[in-house]
């Protein structure tokens, strides 16, 4: 019978989000319903006590924090003063623009940790630059979109935060797990625009001009303030010196000093939009974050976890071709669903088998960022291929799909091989001590 209310429960949650039905609505209603017909009336007292004992978690205060923090550098014009700093000392490599787009995203999501921010204020500076000099739109979107995806992966990442809050693995220990898998991701990535520029030249033409190394020097100088603050952020976390949610609140504290002594950029009209979109997405994600824990509730009270654990043991076949079906799935159902819902309502499911199969749950977590990077650069969610069509309206938003297809198959290339040398994932946290 309890096999049933599940079944039900996870129907229910399947057609709301096909509805289009906010994220929360269905996840919350579908746990209500799930405990209701479990338990009756006295299943419905557990829904506030689920609710507020998941947003009491000291750890989800790092997640406002690095909101913030992300926020106050959007509005300094850090995006384009990195895309300047790597067009200076990489613009002359084969598809040097795209490399230069790739790298600045890397690093200014080193500092946000939010995909959307770092496709809206590099992709501003970049693609036009890159139209202008010959490339061909989908190509020079692409390395946007797909590069603006590993702000998920690489630290300080809201992503590991939320998975931290369910699994009870360390926010540091997850922040150092994706470090290694993000700047891979990034490498491979830079690597096929530089290939595909060497074999297509003419959809990204060469840049022959010199850059001085005085503008060289001059467009480091004007990046070292934000480069000492990433350092001195996951520095401290990396050191033992501060927690992850200490750890964001330092960032905060630098983010103002770089922006407002450094760029001179926090003006009245500007805090007010920080202080109100910070806000937004704050209120945005926590809700979702309750509502997930109500449905969690349910399946806790039917011991999911249990049962799950005993069917993955019994399994005849190799742990790596379960993994592999698992995560494609995951792959398919973030085409679907916002990354950042699918990781909350799948990590309760996926955690337990993955344990009982013998993976550790540090990587489970770096790997199913790493699957859920392709939720944002896939259609008809994608939320990273639309930030970009508002970015470049006159692009058509075929041009920009196609330009994100072959960055899915560098992601799905490094999840298979993450599945066969796990290390990727474990090495660097396993030399280093954080909670």
């Amino acid at each position: 019978m309890n096999a049933v209310i599940v079944c039900f429960a996870l129907l229910v949650l399947a057609v709301l989000i096909a509805l289009r039905a906010p994220i929360f609505v269905a996840l919350s209603a579908s746990g209500i319903i799930g405990l209701l017909l479990l338990e009756g009336p006295r299943g419905l007292e557990q829904v506030p006590i689920a609710f507020v004992s998941q947003l009491e978690s000291y750890s989800l205060v790092a997640a406002p924090m690095y909101i913030l923090m992300g926020e106050i550098l959007a509005v300094g014009g850090l995006g384009r003063a990195f895309f300047r700093f790597a067009h200076a000392w990489l613009g002359r490599l084969p598809g040097g623009l795209g490399v230069a787009s790739v790298g600045s995203s890397t690093v200014f999501g080193a500092m946000s940790g939010v995909s959307l921010s770092s496709v809206a204020v590099v992709g501003r500076m970049a693609v036009p630059e890159m139209l202008e000099r010959g490339y061909r739109p989908s190509f020079a979107t692409g390395s946007v979109v797909a590069s603006g995806a590993l702000a998920m992966l690489i630290p300080p990442s809201l992503m590991f935060i939320l998975y931290s809050s369910i699994s009870g693995v360390g926010i540091g220990e997850l922040f150092a797990g994706g470090l290694v898998p993000g700047f891979l991701l990034a490498t491979l990535m830079a690597l096929y625009v530089m290939i595909t520029a060497l074999v297509r030249p003419d959809i990204a033409p060469r840049t022959e001009a010199k850059v001085a190394l005085g503008e060289k020097l001059a467009a480091t100088k004007k990046v070292l303030p934000s480069l000492v603050l990433i350092v001195l952020v996951l520095g401290s976390i990396y050191t033992g010196i501060a927690t992850a949610t200490e750890a964001a609140a330092v960032g905060v504290i630098g983010a103002i000093v770089v922006v407002g002594v450094f760029e001179r950029q926090l003006s009245w009209a500007n805090i007010k939009k920080i202080l109100a979109e910070t806000t937004q997405i704050s209120a945005g994600l926590l809700i979702i974050v309750g509502a997930a824990f109500v449905f969690s509730q349910m399946l806790v009270l039917v011991r999911f976890a249990e049962h799950v654990t005993e069917w993955a043991g019994a399994l005849t076949v190799p742990s790596w071709v379960v993994a592999v079906l698992l995560l494609l799935v995951v792959m398919g159902l973030g085409c679907l669903v916002d990354a950042a819902s699918l990781l909350l309502v799948t990590t309760p499911i996926l955690l337990p088998i993955f344990t009982a199969l013998g993976y550790d749950p540090l990587w489970l977590g770096v790997i199913l960022v790493v699957v859920l990077e392709t939720a944002v650069i896939t259609p008809p969610v994608g939320l990273n291929l639309y930030a970009m069509k508002s970015v470049m309206p006159q692009l058509a938003i075929e041009d920009i799909i196609r330009g994100a297809v072959p960055y899915l198959f560098i992601e799905l290339a490094l999840m298979v091989v993450m599945i066969f040398v796990p290390e990727i994932a474990t090495w660097f946290p396993g030399i280093i001590s954080v909670k």
